[in-house]
């Protein structure tokens, strides 16, 4: 994974892929290098002076129109309603891997698309193991998951002992600026090629949120945005609130989980789950 500084970021004990061909599912470091390459005051409203291209086709590549920017993104505003999401009634989903979170969430699962935002005071509660039945399951299929400033070092080895398939996973590290680490963000969301965006920032906006749910709509992407409260009138898919709990008798590990809020549901409780070795 390459950014800004020239250097490479990828999960110790992953293997780097070589830029080469652009198929579909190759060159993620690639394309990630090109995102972080672009003008960071996008996120601030000011387009660069040329199209962005994005996206490589065998009829070349497709290019991304930044006209019409607006200039607050970091600001919460009214809502635009080009940018409102459709009415659903059903989201469709896959199991957590946990029979007690299945029955919380409305869905009898994670949705497939959108973005969860899950929120913790404190890193480290367990939160990847909350997420590892489905991190296993898409690390497997051909597109990518990328990483985009996780809090600590990401052990390889750890995470394929876990049953992920590093060699499809892919960092931007914690050092990256927020305005580089929000376009990466919206664009891997926008795109086919990743199939999970997993991205640690605090202290978000509605109207960001909302743009980057817009971007995981588009793409049919799952994004899951890791922060240390909860977004007000937040317009993600799924919003929980995760904290650590009294170790069980056996020793091992517990997670209280609260619904804060789903989307199309009034819905609403907590659960503690007991957190696989």
């Amino acid at each position: 994974m390459h950014t800004q500084d020239g250097h490479s970021h990828n999960i110790p004990g992953a293997v780097t892929r070589s830029a080469g061909s652009l198929s579909p599912e190759a060159d993620m470091q690639t394309r990630v290098k090109q995102l972080l390459a672009q003008t960071p005051a996008l996120w601030q409203g000011i387009a660069p002076a040329n199209n962005i291209y994005l996206h490589p086709t065998a009829a070349g590549p497709r290019t991304v129109s930044t006209r019409n920017i607006p200039t607050d993104l970091f600001a919460d505003g009214s809502d635009n309603p080009a940018e409102k999401d459709p009415a659903t009634t059903a989201v469709p989903s896959q199991s957590t891997g946990f029979a007690e979170l299945d029955k919380l969430l409305p869905w009898g699962g994670w949705p497939v698309s959108g973005l969860i935002e899950i929120v913790s005071r404190h890193k480290a509660v367990g939160e990847l193991q909350l997420l590892m039945p489905l991190l296993r399951q898409r690390s497997h299929q051909q597109q990518s998951l990328l990483w985009i400033t996780p809090p600590y070092t990401l052990h390889g080895p750890a995470l394929a002992n876990s049953g992920i398939n590093i060699r499809n996973s892919f960092v931007i590290p914690s050092q990256t600026g927020c305005n580089n680490a929000l376009w990466s963000i919206e664009k891997a969301l926008q795109s086919t090629e990743c199939g999970m965006v997993l991205a640690w920032q605090n202290w978000l906006s509605a109207r960001v949120v909302r743009r980057l749910q817009l971007a995981a709509n588009e793409g049919k992407t799952l994004g899951v945005l890791f922060h240390q409260r909860p977004v007000p009138h937040s317009p993600a898919t799924l919003q929980l609130e995760i904290s650590a709990a009294p170790l069980a008798a056996d020793g091992s590990r517990q997670l209280n989980v609260r619904l804060l809020k789903a989307k199309g549901s009034h819905r609403q409780g907590e659960i503690r789950l007991h957190l696989p070795g």
